[in-house]
This record gives structure tokens, C-alpha cells and sequence, in this order.
């Protein structure tokens, strides 16, 4: 499974050309999600940019276009990247209510708490906690059993940071030895042969600051054809690497 990663109304992928419905129909089986708020700060350096360019929308069109998205892409997964600062500069009751009207399927929370993760399950969206290669077994369980289903698991300390494809997958492999549910992986992905290594080990891989680098490095005119040769180039990685 290959999850692309776009930070809402951000222009460089918003457009024009909006770049959404390309990448799913080059191979993203699911779009993860940023919502630019004022103090959200990632520390990956292209998606802060990102941020950085998206943040000028005001939120009510950040749910605009969210129900947009969902409309042009029906079939397409949608989860949400929640950040702490996303969570205290909307609040959780306009949060859950925008993302369940928008159509919103999940959201990935960066620092679950037992409480997040049921306020997000009890609204009818699958709760996503970030388990940290750091966690220890006793909080790992935890946070497994309160998931809904599906885990979103670390390979590098920050987005956009330099991976070692061998490093990785014996990570990976550790992981999914020890995991009692399916996971994704993410943070610094960047290669086919990294694809390679990591998906049999995992349910999918998500890729962000790598596809942020290189459509912002291409003219406007040619972000389209660039977006969907990336996006088909990483698709065939997973099914060659057999992710599950």
C-alpha cells in the first residue's frame, strides 16, 4: 500500500494543477493529509515549507477544499496528519466535526493519548497512533490495542531525513516481529530500493517530504506528468516488494 503525503492548500500542489486526483490514479492508495494551522511547525524541512506556503488559507478553506478532495476522489482514502499544535489551535469538537463532514476516513496522531484515540474511534474514524521505535513494549501494546485496526510506525527521528534502505528494513523486520497489528512506515523514504526492502515487511509506506522535494524542483507545467511518473515509479516498488 502506498500512501502519498500533501499538506492542504498548499499551492504548489493544489494548483493549478491540482495534483491530488494524479496521484491517485498513478498508484497512491491512500492520501495522508497535513492541515496547516498557525503554530504547527514540523520539524521535516519540506513539509514546514509546506506548511509554510499552505498557512496563508484561512481554515474554513482548508475544509473546503478537504470536502472537494473527498468528492473528486470518492474511493480514495483520506487521513489526516494531527499534530498537538493542530489539535490546541482548532480544538477536538470543530476538529472531529469538519474532518467526519469533509469525509475525512482517519487521522495519524503524532502524539496519541489514550483519550485522543478514543475521541477519534468514537466519531467514526479509524484512530491511527504513531508508535515510536523508542516506545516500550508496555506503551506499544497499548497504543496497538487502542488503534483501529492499523499502526503508523517511524523509521527516522524527523520527515526528509537521509535512510539506510538495509538499516531500514531490519528495523522494519524487528517491528513487524513484534506487532500484533498491521503498520505503516514512514519518515525519510525516499528510493525505489528503499520501497523495496521495507514492504515485506509492512502494510504500506508513506512518502512526503521526497515528493514535496522534487514536484517543488519542477516547473508548473510539468508538475502533473512529474507527480504521476513519481507516484507510478513507488507504486511498483511496493508490488514488487510484495507489501502486504
Amino acid at each position: 500500500m502506498l500512501t502519498v503525503y500533501l499538506t492542504v492548500a498548499d499551492p504548489v500542489t493544489t494548483g493549478p494543477p491540482d495534483l491530488a486526483p494524479v496521484i491517485a490514479r498513478a498508484g497512491a492508495d491512500v492520501l495522508e493529509l497535513g492541515i496547516p494551522t498557525p503554530n504547527t511547525r514540523p520539524r521535516g524541512v519540506e513539509v514546514a515549507a509546506s506548511f509554510d506556503r499552505a498557512r496563508v488559507a484561512e481554515l474554513v478553506e482548508v475544509w473546503s477544499r478537504l470536502g472537494e478532495l473527498r468528492r473528486t476522489l470518492p474511493n480514495t482514502p483520506l487521513i489526516l496528519l494531527i499534530y498537538p499544535e493542530t489539535i490546541s489551535d482548532i480544538g477536538w469538537p470543530q476538529l472531529l466535526h469538519e474532518s467526519t463532514r469533509a469525509g475525512v476516513d482517519g487521522m495519524v496522531l503524532t502524539q496519541p493519548s489514550d483519550a485522543d484515540l478514543a475521541r477519534v474511534a468514537a466519531a467514526g474514524l479509524r484512530a491511527i497512533p504513531l508508535i515510536r521505535p523508542t516506545a516500550d513494549p508496555g506503551e506499544r501494546s497499548r497504543l496497538e490495542h487502542l488503534s483501529s485496526g492499523l499502526t503508523y510506525r517511524n523509521l527516522a527521528g524527523r520527515t526528509g531525513e537521509t535512510l539506510d534502505a538495509d538499516s531500514a528494513a531490519d528495523l522494519a523486520g524487528h517491528l513487524a516481529a513484534d506487532a500484533k497489528k498491521p503498520f505503516l512506515v514512514g519518515f525519510g523514504i525516499r528510493y525505489k530500493r528503499e520501497i523495496n526492502a521495507l514492504a515485506p515487511h509492512v502494510a504500506g509506506v508513506v512518502i512526503g517530504s521526497e515528493f514535496l522535494r522534487l514536484i517543488s524542483a519542477t516547473r508548473r507545467d510539468r508538475r502533473a506528468a512529474r507527480a504521476a511518473e513519481i507516484v507510478g515509479g513507488w507504486k511498483s516498488a511496493t508490488v514488487l516488494g510484495g507489501a502486504r
